[in-house]
């Protein structure tokens, strides 16, 4: 049985995150118009995931993050038209496309994260390398526990499309 105060600090933590999620949020609309004021915040998660991944498959990139391939499709053919990114067949399969990053997408998107990095080391001088060191520990250690609460598909996980139940 789960105690009163163990569910209480549980309800604070979740709170807590949602603030920090409208946050990244914000972050992530300012830093996507850092890099192209002509692209959605969205779309800096691609470029990330490819600049972290190398080289990916649609299919991939869209189950990594979560979109759609039409919302994904969409996003891809803006960050093209930018020159952020090349779609190109993949020559293990020419009906799928492989997606890389341009190096001008490689730069302004490492010149974002520079000025974000600035920014963090800016607002968090007031913490002790103990405090960053330590909410990085945690933070770490919440992501891998989301990711194998998630692939256990536990109680509580929310369900996968192919789990959703139908609607008559």
């Amino acid at each position: 049985m789960v105690s009163e105060d163990r569910r209480a600090h549980v309800k604070e933590l979740q709170q807590e995150l949602h603030r920090l999620f409208l946050r990244r949020r914000h972050n992530a609309i300012q830093l996507a118009k850092t890099i192209d004021p002509e692209i959605e915040p969205a779309a800096y998660s691609i470029l990330f995931t490819l600049q972290r991944e190398g080289a990916q498959r649609m299919t991939h990139i869209s189950k990594h993050l979560g979109v759609g391939k039409p919302t994904l499709s969409r996003q891809l053919t803006t960050l093209a038209e930018r020159g952020f990114i090349t779609k190109r067949a993949d020559p293990a399969d020419g009906r799928a496309l492989v997606i890389s990053l341009t190096e001008q997408g490689k730069s302004r998107l490492e010149a974002a994260q520079a000025q974000r990095s600035e920014r963090y080391l800016h607002m968090l001088e007031p913490w002790t390398e103990e405090e960053i060191i330590g909410l990085s520990g945690l933070l770490a250690k919440m992501n891998q526990t989301y990711a194998e609460y998630d692939d256990a598909g536990s109680p509580g996980s929310a369900p996968g499309p192919a789990e959703q139940p139908k609607v008559a």
